[in-house]
């Protein structure tokens, strides 16, 4: 993933990770969905207007230090246990702007997109030092961990084919 992360123009990066967070959004299980229903969704909301204003090439807006502080006391909300990776993701990418979009931004937004669908799916906990091999068999053998996997590699795929049409 990394390597077409760092083939895409810096403004596409910056749209892939919005698309990445809104199918991330929309895909979250119905108890982590509920969470995002109120005071948070509306920091979420802002989050995600911010970048969609970055990705139209407007400056951050005024507001992104306020926005970047909630999503911050949010990913600390131990209520939130389920979408601090969400809150993550998104302060990952809110205030850059669309010409500074790095493949390491990218693809660590990404991540923790994929990390908030995986806690949704409350997996076993594994003990520090478990082999790498035995966590990822049990994320594969997960329908939705993998639905994540597989949408984010095609919305890659479409990002890095819209870039060699341009």
């Amino acid at each position: 993933m990394e390597k077409t992360l760092e083939k895409l123009p810096s403004k596409a990066r910056l749209e892939l990770v919005l698309q990445v967070l809104e199918w991330t959004r929309d895909a979250l299980p119905s108890l982590s969905r509920a969470l995002v229903a109120d005071e948070a969704g509306k920091t979420v909301d802002a989050a995600m207007d911010l970048v969609r204003r970055s990705v139209s090439g407007a400056a951050p807006g005024d507001s992104t230090e306020d926005v970047l502080d909630e999503l911050f006391e949010w990913s600390d909300d131990l209520r939130m246990e389920r979408l601090w990776q969400l809150f993550n993701a998104l302060t990952y990418c809110v205030g850059v702007r669309a010409d500074d979009a790095t493949a390491e931004m990218a693809l660590e937004a990404m991540s923790a997109c994929y990390d908030v669908i995986r806690d949704g799916e409350r997996l076993p906990e594994f003990a520090v030092g478990t082999p790498e091999e035995e966590v990822l068999a049990v994320e594969r053998a997960n329908a939705n961990c993998m639905n994540a996997i597989d949408q984010q590699r095609e919305m890659a795929r479409d990002a890095l084919r819209r870039g060699s049409d341009r």
